[in-house]
């Protein structure tokens, strides 16, 4: 199972050690919740789909906000649904070469680091055939926040991606709270909010698509 260790919780205080470690009766139980939450609107479909917002400090010498990003921290089993749902993904994804080739974050056998090898080799290949290279870098601010979901939807279609119509079911139906996430916090829903959720496996690939 890929849930990482050592992760803030969500709402239900429930750490993914518990999860990577629960008895082959206690997986046939949660299969059993992860099945009902795919196939039905009902009660643990809508108590399980909630994540809580916290701030995550991302980078500066400060406590301002701009130093500061949203984070949503999922329940236990939400988080273990969507590694399910981004494990399907890759296999639709990867073997129809939906993405550009170039693209190396948030994709599987791919990484930054290698595109970067390949961006020192022919600044290297210049400066011995005395060249010059013209280097663009574009920085996407808040990506993940600013992306618009109804766009996302219309690109997977588009792919002939399946199953968009169970995704977007996902984010009409899950729920976030503001930090401490007390009754009287502040209640969101993912799709009256822009972007896709930081802290969910699936937001890279969703994003890149």
């Amino acid at each position: 199972m890929c849930l990482e260790p050592g992760k803030s919780t969500g709402q239900d205080r429930c750490p993914n050690e518990v999860s990577k470690t629960m008895t082959d009766e206690e997986f046939q139980i949660v299969k059993m919740w992860v099945n009902e939450i795919l196939t039905e609107d009902t009660n643990r479909q809508r108590a399980t789909m909630k994540g809580t917002i916290s701030q995550l400090h991302k980078g500066g010498g400060t406590n301002k906000t701009s130093d500061q990003g949203p984070v949503v921290l999922l329940n236990s089993v939400y988080q273990l649904l969507n590694y399910v749902i981004n494990e399907q993904l890759k296999k639709i994804v990867e073997p129809a070469n939906i993405l550009e080739q170039g693209q190396g974050g948030g994709r599987q056998g791919c990484c930054v680091g290698i595109n970067m090898q390949m961006v020192r080799f022919i600044q290297q290949e210049a400066r011995r055939q005395g060249k010059r290279v013209y280097r663009v870098e574009i920085d996407f601010k808040n990506a993940f926040n600013a992306m618009s979901q109804a766009a996302l939807w219309r690109v997977m279609r588009m792919f002939k991606i399946p199953d968009v119509d169970l995704l977007e079911q996902i984010y009409e139906g899950a729920t976030v709270r503001l930090a401490p996430n007390g009754e009287e916090s502040a209640k969101l829903t993912f799709d009256t909010l822009p972007g896709v959720a930081q802290g969910s496996i699936t937001s890279p690939l969703k994003c890149i698509i």
